[in-house]
């Protein structure tokens, strides 16, 4: 018990501090914050595959159609990531005031169910629906260009859902920044008081006195009554 009264008798007497950090550092992060552009995001699903009955030439003749299959989709999420993908993607657009980089395009493969997903970032809505329909016509047109291993057919690519756009909403990090800060600056003025006690050397009351190993022979009290 006398702990606690010792740590609230410390609290108590530099109680401002903490309260001045957390209002300063709300104050200055209101002023400072920025509102960050808008982005949505286009995402389409599709497939790839090969034909189970089609001989693959120049290719293992134990491999299966849908072996064949499973080795194109794990090795097409790089070409989609790639600058030869987006600048397909561009020349299809054909537009020298909308151009994109391989930055803005993901992909991925549902490793349950084989299906591909593609997905374009961008900052305007209207233009990400562009972007997506565009890719999904690179995809068809250069088929034979992204399997050549496969030959002059190249691989089936099976377009399931048409291109959606849809904004991306913060993050729940970015939602909890002014609180996180708030905390942080709290905290840290709650450390700067047992500091600034632990650095103070004067005698606050007779206890004090008597760990030094001196005698109290008197105490006149700070308040009257």
């Amino acid at each position: 018990m006398i702990e606690i009264r010792e740590y609230w008798r410390i609290l108590r007497a530099r109680w401002y501090l903490p309260v001045i950090l957390t209002v300063l550092t709300v104050v200055l992060t209101w002023l400072t914050a920025q509102t960050p552009p808008p982005s949505f995001v286009a995402s389409t699903r599709f497939t790839i595959s090969v034909s189970a009955d089609r001989p693959l030439s120049g290719v293992d003749p134990a491999l299966t159609g849908a072996q064949a299959s499973e080795y194109i989709r794990d090795d097409f999420v790089e070409v989609i990531r790639s600058d030869l993908f987006a600048d397909d993607v561009n020349a299809v657009l054909n537009d020298p005031q909308l151009k994109i980089g391989k930055n803005n395009i993901a992909g991925a493969v549902e490793k349950q169910r084989r299906i591909m997903s593609l997905t374009i970032t961008w900052h305007d809505a209207a233009q990400a629906q562009r972007i997506a329909d565009a890719a999904v016509q690179a995809l068809r047109l250069n088929n034979t260009k992204y399997f050549a291993q496969m030959g002059a057919q190249g691989a089936t690519v099976t377009i399931l859902d048409k291109p959606t756009v849809a904004a991306v909403t913060p993050g729940l990090r970015e939602r909890l920044d002014l609180f996180i800060r708030a905390a942080l600056a709290f905290s840290a003025g709650i450390v700067l008081i047992f500091i600034l006690d632990y650095a103070d050397d004067s005698v606050r009351d007779a206890r004090e006195l008597a760990k030094m190993g001196l005698s109290v022979m008197g105490e006149i009290p700070d308040k009257k009554g």
